[in-house]
This record gives C-alpha cells, structure tokens and sequence, in this order.
C-alpha cells in the first residue's frame, strides 16, 4: 500500500468519482463524512464519521493518519474542513480565508465589490422591514438568499412586496442567524465556468450553459456543453469568471463559476471553491473535453501542476425528469428505453438519496436541488446534439394517481 494518503471530506453518491480518482493515483484513501451509510466511507482505507463542521475532530484524524494530501469535490459544506486541514498541517490547498469568502455569499459579494469584479447592486438585510426597503431602493424583481445555503436552496427570485413578505421567512429558515441578502435580479443566459486554479494561475476548461426549472426558486433542470454562446461573450465570460476568483484569493482547488450574461454584460452570480455538482465536473466536461477535472484536483492536493488540456471538442448535456406537476406517480413510460438510445451515458431515475422513481414515488415541486428525481446524460458531436439527445430521452411520459 502506498506511504501516501490522501483525506477526502465527504464521501455521498456524487464524490466517488475523486475516491476512484485518488485510488488510479496509487493513494491510501482516507475519508470523513457526516453519515455512516455514505458510498465513500466503503471505498476508503480508513473510514470515520464525524461532521464536516467538526474541524477539530477531522484535523486529529488527518494528523492521527498522516495525511500528506487533502480535497474533496462538489459539496461546499466540505470547503471550510479540507482548507482548515490545509493551512493545520501545511499541505497543498486552498487558504483558509478564501474558503470563508467562496462559503458566504456576503463576504463574496464584498470582496467582488472592493476588487472591482463585475458585480451586481446588493444589500444585507437582518429584518423584513430592511428586506422591504432594500428591494424598493435595489427595484423588483430581487433575488433573495440565504447566505450560506447551497444548492438553491433559500433563494427565491422575489417580485413584489407581498411576496417579500411570504419568502423572507421561507429563506430564514435556511440560515436562522445573521444578515440575508437582498441583490438585483440580472434577465439573460446563465452560464457556469469550469476549471481550477494551481500556483497562482487559473485554468478554464469549460463554460457550460444553464436551464432552470420555472417558478421562484431558480434550481438547475439542466446544463449543456460546450457553450452555444457567441465566441466574443465567451471570451468577456471567461474574464469575469478570472476577476472574481482573483477577487477572491482563490488558489490550489477548483472553481465552479455562475454568471448571468445581462444586458450590460457578464455579472457574477456566485464562485464556489470546488468543482461543479450536477455531473459537470465528473461527466459532462470529460466527454465535451477529454480534460479530467477530478483527476487535477488529486494532482493540485499533490502540489503537482494539473493536465487540463482539451483532448477534443464535442457536445454534452445533462437534463433532469420534469413531470410539470405533483402528485403520486401511477405509471411512467420511456423510462426503460433511454439507455438503447443514441449517445447515451447515464441514466439516474431516483433522488440522490437512494429513492425510486417508479410507480408510487411522490413528485413535489421543486424548491432545491434536493427536489429532483433524476437525470439523464447524453453525448454528442457537438452541444446542439448532445442536448437534444438528452431532452427527448426525458421527455417521458407520466401518468398520476386520481
């Protein structure tokens, strides 16, 4: 077994990727996660449940096994943990400091705003009369956010007074303590970037472009690569994404990068301090670059420069099932003949907790990433292929209980 080991913090379904990542590097695995059933805590060498917010406990842990590396791979709730772990021991990783600023959405909106990042109008509120007045001052419609929420979830795109009044308490029960935020809302394409950042420098491997669902909440029901974007956009994306990593001191990690391209031009949503959920990092950029982003997070927590040079250009999509509306589930058909399809990749028919989407699976409205029940994943020679592929596999059929 080799002398090396690697802590990876958080081991749930959509983080296997980096175990199986760090295994192909020839590192003893070890892993910290919340939840003693998690997938991840079965591929390691050594396996411990603690909570990612425990720094204290996962720091004994990383000295106790001699850990010489540290990452994890799309969850944020990870970032503060492995950086703490970083900065104990004095291995590869992001600061401390940059976590804190890619983990609060106040402090990020802050930093933006002192470094000249291409920003939008925000205000934070700590009572429904500031929110109130915030959002006449800002103009509805204004997004409203939990500042420390992930996923989409306690962000609500508000559009008058009295729906201030309704959604304020929805986002306080995300985040019960602390200032909210109230930001302009920003019409246009949303997009996410894709990359990593080593010794100083940032690498953009993708930009990836973004659909959501209807309705308040703007949660994901898709993404396609690469960008059907005009080049000159891509090209004012690519450095709006740059200017606010810098702005954040970003270093040694990876980046997903939200922006909305508005009328004025590219306008930062959010960076986050690791790679993309929804099977980007892990699926979609792979197939629409040959770059292997998990790989280079494993090489980035080795102190080794990443290899993220695109291999090829084609196109990939993910799309999530959408019943367009609740209820109980009686039949669905089209379900067992997406993977016979052309370019098919992956098919996921449940939530990510492990439950079914079949006959008697109740459908809610989505308010969160956590509201989805599955996806499918599908290649093509170029985007425009590639999405189509995907959105007529999930185009199913659903038929509801009376």
């Amino acid at each position: 077994m080799s002398d090396r080991s690697i802590l990876i913090i958080a081991a749930g379904p959509l983080q296997t990727p980096v175990f199986e990542a760090a295994r192909r590097h020839g590192l003893r695995i070890v892993a910290v996660d919340g939840h003693p059933a998690a997938p991840g805590l079965r591929l390691a060498d050594s396996a411990h449940v603690l909570a990612l917010d425990d720094y204290a406990a996962i720091r004994k842990v990383a000295e106790q096994e001699r850990v010489t590396a540290v990452t994890s791979l799309c969850t944020d709730f990870a970032v503060r943990a492995a950086a703490d772990v970083a900065m104990h021991l004095g291995i590869p990783g992001l600061s401390f400091g940059a976590a804190l600023n890619a983990t609060d959405k106040r402090r990020m909106r802050r930093q933006f705003a002192d470094a000249g990042a291409p920003s939008i109008p925000f205000r934070e509120v700590s009572s429904l009369e500031s929110a109130i007045a915030s959002a006449l001052e800002l103009g509805y419609p204004v997004a409203l956010k939990a500042p420390q929420s992930a996923g989409s979830r306690g962000i609500f795109r508000v559009d008058s007074q009295d729906e201030m009044r309704q959604r304020f308490s929805e986002a306080r029960r995300y985040e019960p303590c602390g200032a909210l935020l109230v930001e302009n809302w920003m019409e246009g394409p949303e997009v996410s970037v894709e990359g990593c950042c080593f010794g100083g420098q940032v690498y953009v491997v993708q930009i990836t472009d973004k659909l959501v669902y209807a309705g308040a909440s703007p949660v994901e029901a898709g993404h396609t690569q690469r960008s059907q974007l005009l080049p000159d956009v891509q090209r004012d994306i690519h450095t709006c994404a740059v200017a606010g990593i810098c702005a954040l001191d970003m270093d040694d990690c990876g980046f997903h990068a939200e922006i909305k391209v508005s009328a004025a031009g590219p306008r930062l949503i959010e960076i986050a301090a690791r790679l993309g959920g929804d099977r980007i990092a892990t699926h979609l950029t792979p197939l629409s670059t040959g770059v292997d982003l998990v790989g280079a997070i494993v090489d980035i927590s080795l102190g080794k420069a990443p290899d993220v040079t695109p291999k090829w250009s084609r196109g990939a999509a993910i799309r999530y099932f959408n019943a367009r509306r609740s209820g109980t589930i009686k039949a669905i058909r089209g379900l067992a003949g997406i993977p016979k399809m052309r370019g098919f990749e992956l098919l996921v028919a449940g939530t990510e907790g492990g439950e079914l989407l079949q006959p008697g699976f109740r459908v809610q409205a989505i308010h969160s990433s956590l509201d989805r029940y599955g996806y499918a994943v599908f290649s093509g020679e170029d985007a425009a292929e590639a999405a189509t592929r995907a959105e007529r596999a999930v185009d199913l059929e659903f038929e509801f209980a009376a």
